[in-house]
C-alpha cells in the first residue's frame, strides 16, 4: 500500500464522520474543566479518541480543528494548534504499534504523550511568547525562576504539572471508551483491527485461566 493509499484509508468515512463529534467532545471537556477551575485542560479527549482509533493523520487533523475553532473566538489559542496536531499524530503512531492495547503498554504510552507534550508546550511558549503566556504554567514557572530557579528547569517543572494529571486522565479516558466499543464498529476503523484483536487475547487468556479450575473441579 502507498503511502498516500494509507492515508486515504485512515480517513475513512465514519473517521470523517467521527472528527466533528470528537471536536464537540474536546471543546466540552475544556469547557468544563475551566468552569469548574480543575487543574486539567480536559481538551484534547476527543483528539485521542480519534487518534487512537484511525490514526495519525486523523488525530493530527483533529486536534488541528479543535483548536482552529476556539481561536475563532480565543486568537491567542492559535499558536497551540501546533501541539494539538502533534499530539494527535503522536497518540495516533503509538496506538498503530500496539502501545495502547495492554495496562504496562498504556503506562509506557502515557509517560511518552506527556513528555512530548511538555517538551512540546515549553517549545511553543518560548518560540511565540517568549517563555511566558498567559496560562497559569506560565505564573508558575515566573514563581519558580523568582525563587532562584534555572529558566528551563522552571519552564519544564511547571508544564510537567498540570501535564501529568491532564494527560493521565485523557488517555485513560480515551482507552475505557474504545474498550467500550463493539467488535463490528471498532473494525470500521483503520486501527481497530489492533483493539479487536486485543480483546480477543484477552478473552483467550481468561479462557486459558479459568478452564484449569473448571477441570479440577471434579477431582475435588
Amino acid at each position: 500500500m502507498s503511502f498516500v493509499e494509507s492515508i486515504k484509508k485512515d480517513f475513512s468515512l465514519m473517521a470523517i464522520l467521527l472528527i466533528p463529534m470528537a471536536v464537540a467532545i474536546n471543546f466540552v471537556g475544556g469547557s468544563l474543566a475551566l468552569a469548574l477551575k480543575l487543574p486539567v485542560y480536559l481538551d484534547s479527549i476527543g483528539t485521542f479518541i480519534v487518534a487512537m482509533l484511525a490514526g495519525p493523520w486523523v488525530g493530527a487533523v483533529t486536534g488541528a480543528i479543535s483548536l482552529l475553532t476556539v481561536s475563532i473566538t480565543d486568537p491567542t489559542s492559535l499558536p497551540w494548534t501546533m501541539l494539538a496536531a502533534f499530539m494527535g499524530a503522536f497518540v495516533g503512531w503509538m496506538a498503530r504499534r500496539r502501545m495502547f492495547t495492554n495496562w504496562w503498554k498504556i503506562a509506557i504510552a502515557t509517560l511518552l504523550v506527556i513528555i512530548g507534550s511538555v517538551l512540546a508546550v515549553v517549545a511553543i511558549r518560548y518560540i511565540v511568547f517568549g517563555g511566558f503566556s498567559s496560562h497559569v504554567s506560565s505564573a508558575i514557572a515566573a514563581g519558580l525562576i523568582a525563587a532562584g530557579f534555572p529558566f528551563w528547569f522552571a519552564q519544564m517543572s511547571s508544564s510537567f504539572v498540570l501535564e501529568l494529571p491532564d494527560k493521565v486522565l485523557t488517555v485513560l479516558i480515551a482507552v475505557l471508551v474504545i474498550r467500550a466499543i463493539s467488535d463490528r464498529y471498532l473494525l470500521k476503523f483503520s486501527n481497530g483491527r489492533i483493539f479487536v484483536d486485543a480483546r480477543r487475547a484477552r478473552r483467550d487468556a481468561k479462557r486459558g485461566v479459568e478452564a484449569p479450575t473448571a477441570d479440577a473441579a471434579p477431582h475435588a
